[in-house]
């Protein structure tokens, strides 16, 4: 059997070394993937510029209408950026429940019987809080579930708005967070959700980990 000692030195401080270098990784693949978008429209665009520079003036607006590489952003970049946020999500997700599981049994509080009602991080977060656990803060959880909701819609809807479950619900949230829109009721994503939504979670995470310390401490000194 595991001590609380042993969880709180080793088993917490692995899992938040492990998120950290999991984040790192993911802002690293974030910031390829914009650079590598930005720099292949940059060159087709330098490209289809050298054949509109010797039309008429008049017909370059026309040839830029039709011609323009937008599927860099509209296609690629949008799939991708769409594949980072469920990525983010599963992962506080998956930390959230690594870490509610080992505060359980640091602070020594079983799984209620109605534990498997409601969503898995609203359980989560009720779990924690019973523990002693006061942040993340309800700012910090609100943010994390904002994220998610658009994750389920990319997921679970294929990113159309009308097959969701709480449509109005996620044209308010497109409405208030950056970098989404929702031309013809679907949901795209600019390059300014995704550093939010990883800004989000990092905090999210670096916030719990600290408040894991904090149990830590109190519970050590009170044995």
């Amino acid at each position: 059997m595991i001590d609380t000692e042993y969880r709180c030195k080793e088993v917490l401080r692995w899992f938040r070394s492990d998120a950290m270098e999991t984040l790192d990784g993911l802002e690293f693949y974030l910031k390829t993937l914009e650079k590598f978008v930005a720099d292949k429209e940059a060159q087709e665009v330098s490209e289809l510029k050298q054949h509109a520079d010797n039309l008429p003036t008049a017909r370059q607006g026309a040839f830029w209408a039709w011609h323009y590489p937008g599927h860099w952003d509209e296609i690629f970049a949008s799939q991708l950026r769409s594949s980072f946020v469920v990525t983010l999500i599963s992962l506080a997700e998956s930390q959230v429940g690594m870490v509610t599981e080992q505060v359980s049994e640091i602070a020594g509080i079983p799984t209620p019987p109605d534990s498997h009602s409601g969503g898995l991080l609203e359980r989560h977060r009720k779990h924690l809080k019973k523990a002693g656990l006061t942040r993340p803060d309800d700012t910090c959880w609100n943010s994390l579930y904002d994220v998610r909701s658009i994750r389920n819609c990319l997921v679970h809807a294929n990113s159309r708005i009308w097959d969701y479950k709480k449509p109005e619900q996620l044209r308010v949230l497109i409405n208030r967070l950056p970098g989404l829109s929702a031309p013809y009721d679907v949901v795209e994503i600019s390059s300014e959700f995704p550093v939010y939504s990883f800004k989000r979670v990092k905090d999210f995470l670096i916030d719990l980990y600290k408040e894991t310390s904090v149990l830590c401490q109190r519970i050590t000194r009170s044995v």
